[in-house]
C-alpha cells in the first residue's frame, strides 16, 4: 500500500476489528511513519451519528480551546479578524469564541449546526478567512492531502489538534486514539508526516505540543508558539544600583459578541 501523505511504501503493522464487525489492517509508512487503514468502506455506517457516543470529551475540549486559541491568535496572528472552524460539528466552539469576542464561523457539511446558527459559512457570501481551525478532524480524513487542501481554500493559516502517533508500533496498536469501535479514525500522523504536509502546501509547520499544531505562511518564533503572555518591565534604582524585573500578565480579553449576535438574529427573525 502507498502512503497517502508521501506516496512511499507502507507495510502492515497490525489489524483491528472495526465497528466490532469488520476486519481492518493498519499500515505504517516506511518513510514518514504515517499510519492509515485499509480503504474505509465502512464510513457511511460509522457516520450514522456524526458525533460518536465515545466523544464524551467534546464539551471539556471546547472549553479548553476557548481559553487556548485566543492565546495563539494574540501571539501568532494578531492581525486576524475573521475565522472559520472547519468541520465544526454542533457549533459549540464557534459559539464559545463569539461569546469571547472573536468573529468565528462554522463549516460542516455532515453535522447539524445547533449552537452557531446564523454564523455558518453558508450564511455569508465571502468565504475567505484569516484563520481556519480544525479540531480533532485530521484523523478522520480518508484522503488527507485532498481534504487539507479544502481547508486552505478557506484560509492561509491553520490551527489544529490531532494526536501524534506513539513512537513504538506496540504502543500504536493499543493506543486509545485508534478508536476502532467507532470506525471514524482512519489517519494518524507523525511529526515527519506533518512536516511533509507543510512542504506540500508551502506552509511552515509548528508543533505547540503533541496535540496542537499550526500551519502558516508566516515565520513564527518559539516565544510566539509558546504563547508567552507576560509583559516585563525593568525598574532600576540608580542610587542603590539595584534592578528589579516586574512581571505582568497581558490582558487579551475582548468584548463579547453575544449581545450584538442576539440583536442580529432577532432582526433576521422579523
Amino acid at each position: 500500500m502507498k502512503c497517502k501523505v508521501c506516496n512511499n511504501t507502507s507495510q502492515k503493522i497490525f489489524e483491528k476489528r472495526i465497528l466490532n464487525k469488520y476486519d481492518c489492517n493498519y499500515y505504517q509508512c516506511l518513510s514518514c511513519s504515517f499510519v492509515q487503514t485499509d480503504t474505509p468502506f465502512w464510513l457511511e455506517e460509522a457516520y450514522e451519528s456524526a458525533i460518536t457516543s465515545l466523544d464524551i470529551g467534546l464539551l471539556s475540549r471546547n472549553t479548553y480551546l476557548q481559553k487556548e486559541v485566543p492565546k495563539i491568535i494574540y501571539c501568532c496572528f494578531p492581525e486576524a479578524r475573521k475565522m472559520v472552524d472547519y468541520a465544526g460539528g454542533y457549533g459549540v466552539f464557534v459559539r464559545l469564541m463569539r461569546d469571547s469576542g472573536y468573529d468565528f464561523y462554522r463549516q460542516d457539511a455532515f453535522c447539524e449546526n445547533i449552537f452557531a446558527k446564523n454564523f455558518d459559512v453558508t450564511d455569508i457570501p465571502d468565504k475567505k478567512f484569516d484563520i481556519a481551525t480544525a479540531f480533532e478532524v485530521f484523523e478522520h480524513f480518508s484522503n488527507p492531502l485532498e481534504d487539507i487542501a479544502k481547508i486552505f481554500d478557506y484560509a492561509d493559516h491553520l490551527i489544529l489538534t490531532t494526536e501524534l502517533i506513539p513512537d513504538e508500533t506496540s504502543e500504536i496498536e493499543n493506543w486509545w486514539y485508534i478508536a476502532e469501535e467507532t470506525g471514524q479514525h482512519i489517519s494518524f500522523y507523525s511529526t515527519k508526516a506533518m512536516e511533509i504536509i507543510g512542504e506540500k502546501f508551502n506552509k511552515n509547520y509548528y508543533q505547540k505540543n503533541r496535540t496542537t499544531h499550526i500551519f502558516t505562511s508566516k515565520e513564527l518564533s518559539q516565544d510566539q508558539i509558546n504563547c508567552n503572555l507576560k509583559e516585563y518591565t525593568i525598574k532600576k534604582k540608580y542610587f542603590g544600583l539595584k534592578t528589579k524585573i516586574i512581571e505582568k500578565d497581558i490582558n487579551i480579553e475582548k468584548e463579547s459578541l453575544l449581545e450584538s449576535d442576539y440583536q442580529f438574529i432577532k432582526n433576521n427573525l422579523k
